[in-house]
């Protein structure tokens, strides 16, 4: 569960730069996010501890993304994140708890759904 928590689209849709973790696949996926000062397109790519997300600095990236903080969809940011919004700007401050993980699932059936799929 912690990997799929440190993904870019997770991360990104947890800093509430989007609204849902498909919204922030796009914004990942068009180039509107950097990791660290460089761009990156791929959805799935891993965080670690000490990422900066960044906002691209052109006009159309750093609109989208007003927008959507300006009508956040999460109450709170989980604690191993921090949001600068004046910035746009977010950084990964550790690895995620599994009690901020809000599903209700039993892990044993992802680890074995994702075992058939490599």
């Amino acid at each position: 569960m912690q990997l799929l928590e440190m993904r870019l689209d997770n991360i990104v849709f947890r800093l509430g730069m989007a609204p849902t973790i498909p919204a922030a696949r796009q914004l990942v996926n068009h180039g509107h996010i950097c990791v660290n000062n460089k761009r990156v397109s791929i959805p799935s790519y891993q965080c670690q501890t000490g990422d900066t997300i960044i906002v691209r600095a052109n006009a159309k990236s750093k609109q989208l993304v007003e927008g959507y903080l300006s009508f956040p969809g999460l109450a709170n940011i989980p604690s191993h994140l921090e949001l600068d919004k004046s910035n746009l700007t977010g950084k990964v401050n550790g690895v995620i708890e599994r009690e901020w993980v809000a599903l209700q699932l039993n892990e044993l059936l992802v680890v074995e759904y994702y075992s058939r799929k490599g």
